[in-house]
C-alpha cells in the first residue's frame, strides 16, 4: 500500500513539473513572438532608435572624455554604444536584422518544447518519438544558432559601415557557443531517452 501511495505522489509531482515547464515554454514562446512583432513594427517607424556598439580602436578624440577620475581611461580594446539620431530605412532594417533572427529562433524552440511537454503530459514521454523530437530541437538550436550568429554579425558589420568614417567594425561575439551548448543539451537528453526506450524494449523481451 505504501509503495502504491509513493508512486502516486511521484506521478503527481512529475505532472506538476510538466505543467510548470509547459507553461514556462508557452510563455517564452508568446513573449518572444510579441517582442519580435514589436521590433518589426518599430523598425518601420521613422526616427525609431538605432544603436550600435563601435570599437574604440576606430574612434578618435577619446582622450578628451571627462567625468571620470584621474587614471581612468577609455579601454582601447573595448567598444562604446552610439545612437543614430535620424536613421534611414536601410539602417533601421539592418538594425532589425541584429535582433529579429534570435527572437524567432527562441520562439520556435519554445514552441516545439511546449508541444513536446504537452505530449508528455498526455501519454508516456519515454518513447522513440520523444527522442526524435528532442534531436530535431537540438538541430534547430545548433544550426539555427549558427545562422543567427552569421546574420547578426553581418548586420552589425553593415550597420557599423554606415556609422564609421574609418572603415567597418567586424567583431563577432561568442553567442554561437551558447546556441551550440543548448543544442548539445537537447541532444544529450534525447540520447538518454533513446537509451531508456532501448533498455525497456530489452527488458520486455526478457520477461
Amino acid at each position: 500500500m505504501s509503495i502504491c501511495l509513493e508512486t502516486v505522489v511521484k506521478e503527481a509531482r512529475l505532472g506538476t513539473w510538466l505543467r510548470w515547464l509547459r507553461g514556462t515554454a508557452t510563455f517564452v514562446y508568446i513573449a518572444a513572438l510579441c517582442v519580435a512583432v514589436a521590433v518589426l513594427v518599430i523598425a518601420f517607424i521613422p526616427g525609431s532608435p538605432v544603436t550600435q556598439a563601435l570599437p574604440t580602436a576606430l574612434l578618435s578624440g577619446l582622450d578628451g572624455v571627462k567625468g571620470v577620475v584621474s587614471g581612468v581611461v577609455v579601454d582601447p580594446g573595448g567598444s562604446i554604444a552610439f545612437k543614430i539620431s535620424d536613421p534611414s530605412l536601410a539602417q533601421r532594417m539592418i538594425y532589425l536584422a541584429t535582433m529579429l533572427p534570435g527572437l524567432v529562433l527562441v520562439a520556435e524552440i519554445a514552441r516545439r518544447m511546449a508541444k513536446l511537454l504537452r505530449a508528455a503530459q498526455d501519454s508516456d514521454p519515454f518513447t522513440a518519438r520523444t527522442a526524435h523530437d528532442l534531436i530535431v530541437v537540438a538541430k534547430i538550436a545548433a544550426a539555427g544558432g549558427l545562422a543567427v550568429w552569421l546574420v547578426t554579425t553581418v548586420a552589425q558589420w553593415a550597420l557599423s559601415a554606415t556609422m564609421l568614417q574609418s572603415g567597418t567594425a567586424l567583431r563577432p561575439d561568442q553567442s554561437i557557443l551558447g546556441w551550440l551548448a543548448v543544442g548539445l543539451i537537447f541532444a544529450g537528453f534525447a540520447q538518454l531517452i533513446a537509451r531508456g526506450v532501448a533498455m525497456r524494449a530489452e527488458l520486455d523481451t526478457v520477461i
